[in-house]
């Protein structure tokens, strides 16, 4: 009946049409007309048609009308709607600066969770999802791996491909229009204490024309410049390198630079943001037949070394073209460039995967993708505390929806009304969460992902529509049910005090709520402690080497046109320098390093027809000198360490690892026993064993156990140049890379850069995506346990608010108070344990699939699942003994004065 009578006030205050109007002045003016050609002598019907003449179309002037009254009505009800939601939004406003505690709880919860969700999709868009910017039809470009045979079945798919095989496949695969080899490298830029370290890719002569992008600047180089033996000596930078480097120099192009002592010419300056192929940042391209000596030496076996596995292939797919039919061409081309070459090659399968995916199987990528999982349900878990707040709010605000039903709004005003007001808290969040998405990403940036090349601000315009959309979907599930529900309200009925009791249903929505914010909560929590507990296994590991402390000196001496002995008495001079540094503890000369590079072929062991095979193979060799052993850190169990007296034309010797040991001679010592590395009859004579080290790691964090020995730096066949000086510094020492650089530039300032490794850094290296999942899984587990523990605060609270009357009645008649705070909390500590068990739950199931990514944990580790339900327990009964103690404080008369 409201509606009704409303209906009629609306139309009898309803302003009349133009049409009426104009039809009106019409009829007017053709009256006026028809008169004035009476009053002229014409009969009434000759001066109406007259009139008519004279006036015009008329049916054409109605069209018009018409026209202009549409135009006009919509314009009036478009700003009737603009300003009815002006006056929603106003209220929207007023009811929250009413309410702060509400719009504090709501715009920091969605804010939180949708400004982790915006970061690690930022993340997850650069790793997985774009391709590099600045290559044309990045969906034709394809990376190319190889799954090698070995004992009868196909290895993982590697990157890695010898320059041999590369020419087998740069010409005539059906299907590729090009096929492309590059690599990557660190050289010097400028010599002596100007000298810089800087990323560089050497690239076959077809890269960019395969890339596509043109130079901002001069030219790129092309298959001109890399033709053997030398090829030209030119160098294109990038735009980063041009401005930092060179202070964006406009004369650059035409200049020469000076990369590892070799001077290269400056052809052209990649346009901006362009970045190559890879992630890494990159600051110069260079074509291989001008940069193959600074990159494999002196020699020409990286042209014919098929054993050489040190380039990744990229190759554009004709129009058309399947990526099946492809790789099937490309495999035969491969396997007829490797015909005449072991097995493993011979038999290679060839696969491709998109640009954009850089690596499917690397651990940071896989670990991001994860992550952005997490923040989805970080979201979910933000939705359910919303929805369960918004709930909460309609349920106190019921009375005043009654009295304004009574006054006639409809119920779909009151709930768009209502909303309007989600919305204005929505945009407020997604406001908060965009801020924390700038700050957030620039630090994963900078701290877990800072060897990536990063394309713009983390919030860019896929950034901010993906969070965008997300904000809008999970303002919809958060309130979209509560606010319908709040709208169900029967004013009469409410009015008479029929509804102050909190209704069932209600509760039990609210329980259900808090309950998936719980389960998802522990599951994250669960998935928190395996990273971390990854992260403890791997400082506890015994590397076999102690890697605090212990540096790696290395000197780039390609370029500057030494032979072997030259080389080797400058790394000599490096040593005996470093020795006499103060904090330096050790310092010694090796060929290979663990962590870094090896060597590895058969041994012949007298007596024995054959040798055990472990699963790591081997044996593998590291070539070192005296000190080198304790610049490691490397236990000796048995025997000595090398002196000396371990020199070219002395007795040869070797020390073996502590698994070789036991495997090759068990149940007998093997100090005294001698091998031969390779043939005998190719072999020099036997090395004799004269001491046992403890077992190490070679290349990676794990490991299948293997065989290795240490030969003696001096003594090898064929004369080995050092690659690295390794020295122990004594602990404490301050800044110790830098002041061993200084100390050796202090007397050669014509030496290019000279990198000092630490080992930490190294390793840091290898646990990045462990230390990147326990970071930020640390992190938005914390994030959800703070907001679960927001919605368990704000369901306690709520039932104590609803409940006062009946707390106060239960205290005047002598209820004791441990009994109310117990009756007080039950409910929630009861959801809460239930959503406990249920993300245990979840935690065990998802953690099969998350095993693949942690460190020799598994998802079934009693302490992390104990110690997961133990925080969570924690933290909900703080949340839900805050409002009980407030229940304590009740004043009973006051309550039951209350209405």
């Amino acid at each position: 009946m409201a509606n009704r009578i409303s209906r009629l006030f609306r139309l009898a205050a309803r302003e009349p049409s133009v049409r009426d109007d104009v039809e009106q002045e019409i009829s007017t003016h053709l009256e006026q007309l028809t008169e004035w050609y009476q009053d002229q002598g014409l009969a009434p019907d000759a001066a109406r048609e007259a009139a008519r003449r004279r006036f015009g179309d008329l049916d054409r002037f109605r069209r018009q009308i018409g026209s202009i009254d549409r135009s006009a009505g919509r314009r009036r009800r478009w700003l009737e709607q603009l300003d009815s939601l002006r006056q929603d939004v106003a209220l929207a406003i007023r009811g929250l600066r009413r309410s702060p505690g509400y719009a504090i709880v709501v715009v920091g919860t969605l804010g939180l969770a949708l400004g982790a969700n915006a970061t690690m999709f930022g993340v997850v868009d650069r790793l997985l999802l774009q391709p590099p910017p600045g290559v044309v039809a990045p969906h034709e470009v394809r990376r190319i791996q190889a799954a090698r045979w070995f004992d009868d079945h196909y290895s993982e798919p590697w990157d890695a491909v010898s320059y041999p095989s590369f020419e087998g496949l740069r010409n005539g695969v059906a299907g590729l229009s090009r096929v492309v080899a590059v690599t990557q490298g660190t050289l010097s830029f400028g010599l002596g204490v100007e000298a810089r370290p800087v990323r560089a890719v050497f690239a076959s002569g077809e890269y960019f024309e395969l890339v596509g992008t043109a130079p901002a600047r001069g030219r790129f180089f092309s298959a001109a410049d890399d033709q053997p033996p030398a090829g030209t000596a030119v160098v294109v930078l990038s735009d980063r390198f041009w401005r930092t480097g060179l202070g964006a120099d406009p004369a650059a192009v035409g200049r020469t630079i000076q990369l590892n002592s070799q001077p290269y010419q400056i052809i052209g300056i990649g346009p901006e943001r362009f970045n190559g192929t890879d992630l890494e940042p990159i600051d110069l391209w260079l074509p291989f037949q001008a940069v193959g000596p600074l990159v494999q030496g002196t020699g020409s076996d990286w042209r014919t070394g098929r054993g050489w596995q040190w380039l990744n292939l990229l190759a554009r797919l004709d129009p058309g073209t399947s990526d099946e039919r492809a790789a099937a061409e490309a495999t035969r081309a491969y396997r007829a460039a490797n015909a005449d070459f072991a097995p493993f090659e011979a038999r290679a399968t060839l696969s491709f995967r998109s640009l954009a995916a850089y690596s499917e199987s690397a651990g940071p990528e896989r670990v991001a993708g994860w992550l952005y999982g997490v923040t989805l349900i970080v979201l979910l878990i933000a939705c359910a505390n919303v929805a369960n707040v918004v709930l909460a709010r309609g349920t106190v605000r019921r009375a005043e929806t009654a009295v304004r039903q009574a006054l006639g709004i409809s119920r779909g005003r009151l709930f768009r009304q209502s909303l309007v007001e989600t919305v204005v808290v929505t945009g407020l969040g997604l406001a908060v969460g965009l801020a924390l998405t700038r700050w957030g990403g620039l630090v994963v940036r900078r701290v877990l992902l800072e060897g990536t090349a990063w394309d713009g601000d983390p919030v860019n315009l896929r950034v901010l529509a993906t969070t965008a959309a997300a904000g809008v979907l999970a303002a919809l599930l958060a309130s979209l049910w509560p606010l319908l529900r709040g709208a169900r309200v029967d004013p009469a009925a409410e009015l008479h005090g029929a509804g102050r009791a909190v209704s069932r249903s209600g509760a039990r929505a609210r329980g259900g709520l808090l309950l998936v914010q719980t389960t998802l909560c522990t599951a994250l929590v669960v998935l928190a402690g395996l990273f971390l507990r990854s992260i403890a296994t791997i400082q506890s590991l015994d590397l076999g080497i102690r890697p605090d402390d212990a540096y790696l000196v290395s000197m780039d001496l390609d370029g500057r046109n030494l032979d072997q002995a030259e080389s080797t008495r400058m790394f000599e001079w490096a040593a005996d320098r470093i020795r006499t540094m103060p904090g330096v503890a050790a310092a010694g000369l090796t060929f290979g390093a663990p962590f870094r590079s090896n060597s590895g072929g058969r041994i012949t062991v007298p007596g024995k027809d054959s040798i055990p095979r472990l699963e790591g193979g081997g044996p593998y060799y590291f070539a070192i000198g005296p000190g080198t052993l304790a610049a490691y850190g490397i236990r000796l169990l048995q025997g000595r360490d090398f002196g000396p007296a371990d020199r070219r034309g002395s007795a040869p010797v070797a020390l073996v690892s502590e698994r070789m040991a036991t495997t090759i001679w068990p149940g007998e010592s093997a100090l005294g026993k001698c091998f031969y590395p390779g043939r005998i009859a190719d072999s020099v004579p036997c090395l004799e064993v004269v001491g046992v080290v403890s077992d190490l790691h070679r290349q990676q964090l794990d490991e299948p156990p293997f065989f290795l020995y240490f030969s003696v730096l001096d003594q090898a066949k064929d004369p080995l140049v050092p690659h690295h000086v390794v020295v122990r510094m004594q602990p404490g020492q301050p800044n110790p890379a830098e002041a061993i650089r200084q100390r050796l530039l202090a007397e050669r300032s014509d030496l290019p850069f000279l990198p000092v490794q630490s080992y930490r850094e190294i390793l840091g290296r290898q646990a990045r995506q462990w230390n990147l999942g326990a970071s930020l899984l640390s992190v938005f587990g914390g994030l959800s346990l703070v907001i679960a523990a927001i919605g368990l605060y704000g369901v306690v609270a709520f039932g104590v608010s609803q409940r006062t009357r009946e707390i106060g009645l239960r205290a005047a008649l002598g209820a004791p108070p441990r009994r109310l705070f117990w009756t007080t909390v039950r409910g929630g500590l009861a959801t809460a344990a239930l959503g406990i068990a249920a993300g245990l739950t979840l935690a065990l199931a998802a953690g099969g699939r998350l095993e693949a990514l942690l460190f020799r944990t598994r998802a079934t580790d009693p302490l992390v699942l104990g110690a997961a339900a133990a925080v969570v327990v924690l933290v909900s009964a703080v949340a839900a003994a805050v409002p009980g103690r407030r229940a304590l404080r009740i004043d009973p008369t006051q309550a039951l004065r209350a209405d």
